[in-house]
């Protein structure tokens, strides 16, 4: 199975196996993206940072997605 991993706080990890993510959701100025789950009834808020901008984090895991 193919997994995404999201480091979510300085302590946790988040796996989602790949074939799960269904959407992912940003918005100008916010610092978070949101990552809904099938079968997940509220998205994982993923953190933006200086190294990994919004648009880094959501192409990184469409363009996983596409290639499986």
């Amino acid at each position: 199975m193919n997994y995404k991993s999201f480091k979510i706080s300085k302590n946790a990890t988040l796996r989602v196996r790949s074939d799960r993510i269904v959407a992912t959701v940003s918005s100008t100025g916010s610092s978070n993206v949101e990552l809904y789950v099938a079968g997940v009834a509220n998205p994982w808020h993923l953190s933006v940072t200086d190294s990994h901008s919004a648009a880094e984090i959501i192409d990184s895991i469409w363009s996983e997605k596409e290639e499986n």
